[in-house]
């Protein structure tokens, strides 16, 4: 997530608007190789989770809902923010970014300048919603692990 928002996005935003068409290719190319290994990633995380949660602390769903101690309530956020990241990961990987690359080629191979629609506009507010879930959830886990 963060080598995609960080480095690749600005570089080929610059690159697309100077005009050079390899960029819009580079930034696809990148998503495509990427995306295999984010949601094994993610799935491995949610795996590893729930097992650590159930051998290692003995967590059982009538505790995980009941209990109130400080420990359970950051897991349920924690738990529910990761669950939030797979909900808006499908819509942005799925749905979203095929619809608005899909008409970036199109504008792209017309000559038509680049749109900015409401596609692109919700694709990046997910992204940035995605990249500070997933901060606020790495923050968690470090409150888990202090007394």
């Amino acid at each position: 997530m963060f080598f995609l928002v960080m480095v690749m996005l600005p570089t080929a935003r610059k690159a697309m608007q100077s005009g050079a068409p390899e960029a819009f290719g580079m930034l696809s190319d990148a998503a495509k190789k990427f995306l295999p290994i984010a949601w094994a990633a993610m799935i491995l995380l949610g795996v590893s989770g729930a097992y650590l949660a159930t051998d290692h602390w003995g967590i059982r769903p009538n505790i995980f809902f009941t209990d109130d101690g400080r420990f359970m309530q950051i897991l349920r956020v924690k738990t529910f923010l990761f669950l939030f990241v797979v909900l808006l990961s499908l819509l942005h990987d799925f749905w979203l970014g095929p619809k608005i690359i899909e008409r970036l080629e199109q504008a792209r191979q017309s000559g038509e300048v680049l749109p900015q629609s409401l596609a692109r506009k919700l694709a990046r507010m997910t992204a940035g919603i995605n990249l500070l879930s997933a901060v606020t959830i790495l923050v968690l886990a470090v409150y888990l692990i202090r007394p």
